[in-house]
């Protein structure tokens, strides 16, 4: 996938911009996604928890005993304090290899990386059904400007995949640049001048914790 498309697919990049090997790209990767939904919402999740429970009556904390050992003979033999000899001919190279590898910069993976929930964005793929021209999206998130156009996957059928911020959203889809539709797959509210938008909430990974 270029980045060309992948712009495309977050609403960044109009569709009439790209060639027509990357417009084929984008509708293979939306129907992918659309096939998905569709697979994920037919399959009914198993229930694990009774036997989950009784995996957790039967132990008897022997193996968590037989980790806790060896972390302690590890421990052990690390902290262990020895007698190293260093010949003069090595000690140069070692000093040398030492000051290296206090001036290298950390790697990415020992790296501490602090993540902020608030800053987080999340894809979320807006659906309509509709005969129509051209549809765009509009909400909150774009001060109600219709800034993202959506892709025909099939006849009938717009969608696009746009990066949202935790938090709740309103929205609507603008059909033909004048009709105005709410999304049927989400919470609808009173827009406050007789009309009807839709609401979605993302909420944060913590926020689903006890």
């Amino acid at each position: 996938m270029t980045d060309r498309v992948d712009e495309c697919l977050q609403g960044t990049l109009a569709s009439d911009a790209l060639s027509p090997h990357e417009r084929a790209s984008v509708d293979a990767v939306e129907r992918a996604i659309l096939e998905t939904r569709a697979f994920l919402g037919s399959q009914q999740a198993p229930d694990m928890r009774d036997r989950v429970m009784r995996r957790i009556e039967n132990l008897d904390g022997q193996p968590a005993k037989q980790a806790a050992g060896f972390l302690r003979r590890l421990a052990t033999v690390l902290w262990t304090p020895r007698r190293i000899v260093v010949r003069p001919a090595y000690a140069l190279p070692l000093v040398a290899m030492g000051v290296a590898l206090m001036l290298a910069p950390t790697p990415r993976w020992l790296r501490t990386e602090t993540h902020d929930p608030a800053t987080a964005q999340v894809l979320v793929q807006f659906r309509l059904n509709t005969p129509a021209t051209s549809v765009r999206l509009a909400g909150s998130f774009t001060n109600w400007e219709p800034q993202y156009e959506l892709r025909e996957a099939a006849p009938g059928v717009w969608t696009i995949t746009v990066p949202l911020s935790h938090g709740v959203h309103d929205y609507g889809f603008v059909v033909d640049g004048q009709r105005w539709l709410p999304d049927p797959y989400a919470f609808h509210i009173n827009d406050g001048f007789g009309g009807t938008t839709s609401r979605l909430a993302l909420l944060p990974p913590e926020a689903g914790r006890l």
